[in-house]
């Protein structure tokens, strides 16, 4: 499960590992939630999102807006 949030200031991204400011946009992705299964919890700053491919632009009324979700 894919959830887009806003940092409160004590998240680290889980790939590069650096801190996400307070107010900035990251992604949390859930992993694993099958019974048996462990589940894992990865946080993502917006530019590792980008570079994983699970976040991306799109054009809407003449904006270009980034988004978490497909």
């Amino acid at each position: 499960m894919r959830r887009g949030c806003i940092s409160l200031g004590e998240i680290q991204c889980d790939e590069c590992h650096r801190q996400i400011p307070h107010s900035e946009r990251y992604l949390v992705l859930e992993e694993g939630d099958v019974e048996g299964e462990e589940r894992k919890i990865a946080n993502y700053c917006v530019e590792c999102a980008l570079e994983k491919g699970y976040a991306g632009y799109k054009e809407e009324k003449d904006e270009r807006i980034l988004t978490f979700f497909p």
